[in-house]
């Protein structure tokens, strides 16, 4: 009895140690297989896994991208995986299979790319001078912080929200069902096709509306 309760308790470890791993150098992180990924701004690259079947998490790199999934056995069964990256350098990321990602700090970067698709999910606070995002297939992406210029298209059902993000110029379009709310100060193009809604807050000096087989542009107070 007391080796089996042994056994157990040496599996138990095994399964859900915490992985420490230096890193080489990447500017995108992509998560995939429902992995939650957590970004800490640093002086090295590094990254700490937690979770069932941590050492059993994938670390690839290609083209300056780290990407973070699991086995193909394993597919999206990485629920539990909490996967805290150090970055010395970000200027883009990437949601898919229902993964996570956030943040501890605001990331600053000229230009930043995103992208969120497959009902996954980011939220970031960002100080950035251009920001391009593409949210799809019912993924949701927030945006808090500080970009001079915003470029996103939101499709199939996903959602966009930059309503605590303060910004000079937005260009926005939303297709399919898509849902987006931006704050503008001085200009914001927002086009509709085939239902959806775009809310723009802020008062920006000038809107360019332009709505195309139904959804609807909604300027709030």
């Amino acid at each position: 009895m007391k080796k089996l309760i042994f056994l157990f308790f040496i599996f138990n470890q095994m399964v859900n140690a915490q992985i420490n791993k230096a890193l080489g150098d990447f500017t995108k992180v992509t998560s995939f297989d429902q992995i939650s990924v957590f970004l800490i701004a640093s002086n090295e690259n590094k990254i700490e896994i937690s979770g069932f079947n941590a050492n059993k998490v994938e670390l690839v790199y290609e083209n300056n991208e780290l990407k973070i999934r699991m086995p193909l056995d394993k597919l999206l069964q990485g629920n539990d995986i909490l996967a805290k990256v150090y970055y010395t350098k970000l200027e883009a990321v990437e949601a898919n299979e229902g993964s996570n990602i956030g943040a501890s700090t605001p990331i600053v970067a000229s230009n930043f790319d995103i992208i969120v698709k497959e009902a996954s999910s980011i939220k970031l606070n960002v100080e950035t001078k251009k920001i391009t995002a593409r949210v799809t297939q019912g993924g949701r992406l927030e945006v808090i912080g500080k970009t001079n210029n915003l470029d996103v298209v939101v499709n199939a059902a996903a959602v966009f929200n930059s309503q605590n993000c303060e910004t000079s110029v937005a260009n926005v379009s939303v297709n399919t069902g898509g849902q987006a709310t931006v704050k503008a100060s001085e200009l914001v193009d927002a086009q509709v096709r085939a239902g959806g809604t775009i809310n723009i807050y802020g008062k920006p000096k000038q809107v360019n509306q332009k709505t195309i087989l139904g959804g609807e542009i909604v300027l709030r107070n």
